[in-house]
């Protein structure tokens, strides 16, 4: 039996994930998986949970004041307007957390292909050319905009669609320019 979390903290994990957006990332990650011929569907759903809660990581982290400061986000309070600041960085690291690790509980029937889609989604997230790079970013006082755009977008785009092949056991590399038209397109 698994401990229940500090309430708070439950609730504002569930604000900052439900209800969703367009979860064009998952999708993204599961429609590559099929067709590549997906033969691991636990995992490739893992995976493509494991790419929305970093996405809604950093959107967490994104709204805080010492960011964007947003007020809203998908027509709800943000995070930290509605549960606070110390909450709403709390809820954004544990979302990373949350996402590392539904991709290894996913992973028992293709355990070989775990390793390629940690380093997949660690490079996607941080730095210096993932999510981390694309707020740090913002912080800087000359931007290289094809830079920052690729970071904070197009980053997570292209690890959603290589990650979908290699959830479903298919070379990535194929699938590297559709990611990166992607998130370029929505930039």
């Amino acid at each position: 039996m698994e401990a229940e979390g500090p309430p708070a903290l439950s609730a504002a994990l569930r604000h900052a994930v439900f209800p969703g957006g367009a979860r064009l990332r998952p999708r993204l990650c599961m429609a590559v998986a099929a067709a590549a011929e997906n033969d691991a569907p636990v995992l490739v759903q893992a995976t493509a949970c494991a790419l929305e809660l970093l996405h809604c990581a950093s959107l967490v982290h994104d709204d805080l004041p010492c960011f964007d400061d947003a007020q809203t986000r998908r027509g709800l309070p943000s995070v930290h307007q509605r549960f606070g600041e110390p909450l709403a960085v709390l809820v954004g690291d544990a979302l990373i957390v949350a996402a590392f690790e539904t991709l290894a509980r996913g992973s028992a029937a293709a355990p070989g292909r775990l390793p390629a889609l940690v380093t997949m989604l660690a490079r996607a997230a941080g730095t210096p050319f993932g999510l981390v790079a694309g707020q740090a970013w913002e912080s800087e006082p000359n931007v290289v905009l094809r830079h920052y755009h690729h970071a904070k977008t197009g980053a997570m785009f292209v690890a959603s669609a290589m990650a979908g092949a290699v959830a479903a056991g298919r070379d990535p590399e194929p699938w590297r320019p559709v990611g990166a038209y992607l998130g370029e397109a929505y930039q």
